[in-house]
């Protein structure tokens, strides 16, 4: 069983000290659950990549994200694998106005682009 709690604090610690938290694990273990509650506690944006609504919503990733504030969420992320570079661009913004907690499913592909994007 997850520590919800001790898990949560550990995200928000991490989220403190990094513009970009990349949160992965296999399908269906409750990365998305637990992103759900942490975000509503802290008013942030929430991309679901899974959705059509907010897949159509990040056609345009620079448009979507660079006006929002806070902690944003984007769910899924490997469906959209080019993300990262914008991502570090966003990132770099002084002062920066949100901090990204990025969800998805591990894959040796994704933790290398992510890497290698993210540096």
């Amino acid at each position: 069983m997850i520590d919800r709690i001790n898990v949560t604090s550990q995200i928000r610690a991490a989220l403190r000290r990094s513009q970009i938290v990349l949160l992965l694990g296999p399908r269906q273990c409750g990365k998305t659950t637990l992103a759900r509650a942490f975000v509503s506690s802290d008013s942030g944006a929430y991309f679901d990549l899974e959705s059509p609504d907010d897949l159509a919503r990040m056609s345009q990733p620079m448009t979507a994200l660079a006006p929002l504030r806070g902690t944003v969420v984007i769910d899924e992320v490997q469906r959209i694998p080019d993300l990262f570079p914008l991502l570090r661009v966003l990132a770099d913004r002084k002062p920066l106005p949100a901090r990204f907690l990025v969800l998805g499913s591990a894959s040796p592909e994704m933790l290398r682009q992510s890497s290698e994007s993210l540096a």
